[in-house]
């Protein structure tokens, strides 16, 4: 699989708002370098529109309305000292100036908005994931863990920074539906049965259905990490046995940082079985329970980092029983 296809099967939102925010300044040297560009070589045009454009990136750059205030006064300042054409009079100046304040405020405004819906979904993500430490303090850890890795994994491949953070908040929700898999089997320290542990299988369905209808996790990749975490690259997974690259990436990439920090974390039922030993069940694996491109770049990095990549996540549950069980 080349790295183009992986950008082209990515599941992240539209990234102009973003881009815009992120690059603002820079638009806005750009747009006051043309404003003086148009003065002195074209002195004869008419600018009003590199004006209200002047303005539309004021807003993007500031919220503070005094601040708007004033772009909007040197921004009409400019306009009726640079350009040639324009009504002096004091009802067009105010006209002009109500106008580009308009627009400033208006973009700063619907910006905010952007940021606050940002922050909003990182509040509910959290406090999703959160609620996992109440049933299991072990899945709670687990998340934390897997959110990492996975946004390693994402940023390795390159992909854009918007989707690493949602890929970064599908691994913290992964398991979110293992809050409708009773407790007793949740924190067992005993050999699942087999009916337990087809409870357990239905965890990603369960969690599917609890946030299918948030509209920011229908757009970010989200719904299809919790949903298809499990499945594998040979079609063996559940719960809707998918195979190859119709898993979606972010599934692709969360299924391997799921199953590393499992391997490497201490839970109930089991002691860690440790760091090479993870490192060999994911090669071992590859093109059959993983994505081989994926699971290759994840390798480099484990071969880079080393041991000390599990240095910097919480601290684990101790340890309370040797039995093996199967993966939860």
């Amino acid at each position: 699989m080349s790295l183009s296809k992986l950008h082209h099967d990515s599941q992240g939102i539209a990234k102009w708002p973003d881009f815009f925010v992120n690059n603002r300044f820079i638009f806005l040297f750009i747009m006051f370098t043309l404003i003086f560009v148009d003065y002195y070589f074209y002195k004869d045009s008419n600018s009003s529109a590199s004006y209200t454009l002047l303005m539309l990136l004021m807003g993007l750059t500031y919220k503070n309305p005094i601040v708007l205030i004033i772009s909007s006064v040197i921004a009409t300042a400019l306009r009726f000292t640079l350009t040639p054409y324009g009504d002096l009079t004091l009802e067009g100046v105010l006209l002009q100036w109500f106008t580009y304040l308009v627009v400033g405020l208006a973009v700063s405004v619907l910006i905010q908005n952007h940021l606050n819906q940002k922050a909003s979904i990182l509040h509910l993500t959290l406090t999703l994931a959160k609620s996992l430490d109440s049933r299991d303090r072990y899945t709670a850890e687990h998340s934390l863990n897997v959110a990492r890795y996975s946004r390693m994994i994402a940023e390795q491949l390159g992909l854009h920074k918007k989707e690493c953070k949602d890929i970064y908040f599908g691994g913290l929700l992964h398991d979110i539906g293992k809050i409708g898999v009773p407790e007793s089997i949740l924190t067992s320290s005993e050999k699942l049965t087999n009916e337990e542990y087809e409870i357990i299988k239905t965890h990603p369905e369960i969690g599917f259905e609890m946030i299918k209808h948030i509209p920011p996790f229908q757009k970010n990749g989200v719904l299809e990490i919790v949903r298809h975490h499990h499945e594998r690259f040979d079609g063996k997974g559940y719960p809707d046995g998918l195979s190859g690259e119709d898993i979606p990436l972010c599934a692709r990439i969360a299924a391997i940082a799921d199953t590393f920090d499992a391997v490497t974390t201490q839970r109930s039922y089991r002691k860690s079985l440790g760091f090479q030993r993870a490192v060999n069940i994911i090669a071992e694996n590859k093109g059959s329970q993983f994505d081989p491109y994926i699971a290759d770049v994840f390798l480099d990095i484990l071969s880079k980092e080393g041991e000390k990549i599990l240095k910097q996540r919480p601290m684990e549950p101790i340890f309370t029983n040797n039995k093996p069980a199967p993966s939860r």
